[in-house]
């Protein structure tokens, strides 16, 4: 009986470390319930640097059904989010890079929008993909056109630098924030991201299953078959058998 109490105690101690595993992520969204069109109304989501909205739609998704933001030329759009996020917190979303000259840019930061970015990273018209190390870019891998990658941005806000993942394989390490002016650490916490291109050169690219949390989140975007609170309810059901 002693045993089985330990038992119990241990699988409970796992489990809830499960739960705050998942509880760690505080937004997570992949578009399948937004209408088609303007993002821009929808959620928070706002244009921004006075270009036009993003789109949602089916026509490129990840997965057999779904829907995922299209970017264009001359469209910029962001979303800001409430509360401190401050300390260790990632962001992962995945990309497609399609047709057009034009250059798709990511920012992520807590100070002024786009100019005040702590992570800032683009992809070219060649899919290369690049990432600013402070005020100087440089390419940190090789994507492929017509293809999903994940991109997974682990940002120090203590330290003031970024780590940056592409399909699990680390391309960059402790990046310096850009920050205000490029002057870098001025960026108190994750409160908003920004993508678009804002000129009238062509571009496609798709962008869908984004999600926010704090800590490394190396889990963000690998399936989960099973919730935390599946494997609560049946390891408990299948404790009680046993008592």
């Amino acid at each position: 009986m002693m045993m089985l109490k330990r038992s119990l105690a241990f699988s409970l101690g796992l489990l809830f470390l499960g739960v705050n595993a998942f509880g760690d992520v505080w937004y997570s969204e992949n578009f399948d319930n937004f209408k088609d069109g303007d993002i821009a109304g929808q959620d928070d989501w706002k244009t921004a640097m006075n270009q036009k909205t993003c789109q949602i739609g089916s026509e490129v998704k990840r997965g057999d059904t779904g829907k995922s933001i299209l970017v264009s030329e001359n469209t910029m759009v962001t979303r800001s989010f409430e509360g401190t996020h401050d300390g260790i917190q990632y962001v992962s979303l995945f990309t497609q890079r399609e047709k057009g000259e034009g250059t798709m840019l990511f920012y992520i930061g807590g100070d002024a929008i786009k100019w005040g970015g702590a992570a800032v990273f683009n992809i070219s018209a060649d899919a290369a993909i690049n990432a600013l190390d402070g005020t100087t870019g440089q390419k940190v891998t090789q994507g492929k056109l017509g293809e999903w990658h994940h991109f997974r941005i682990v940002l120090n806000f203590k330290k003031k630098t970024y780590d940056f993942y592409v399909d699990d394989e680390q391309v960059a390490d402790d990046f310096g924030f850009r920050g205000e002016g490029g002057k870098g650490g001025v960026n108190p916490s994750l409160s908003w991201i920004f993508f678009g291109w804002d000129h009238p050169t062509a571009l496609t690219n798709y962008i869908d299953d984004i999600e926010m949390g704090a800590g490394e989140g190396e889990t963000a975007g690998k399936p989960q078959a099973v919730s935390a609170s599946d494997k609560l309810a049946t390891t408990w059901g299948k404790i009680k058998q046993r008592l």
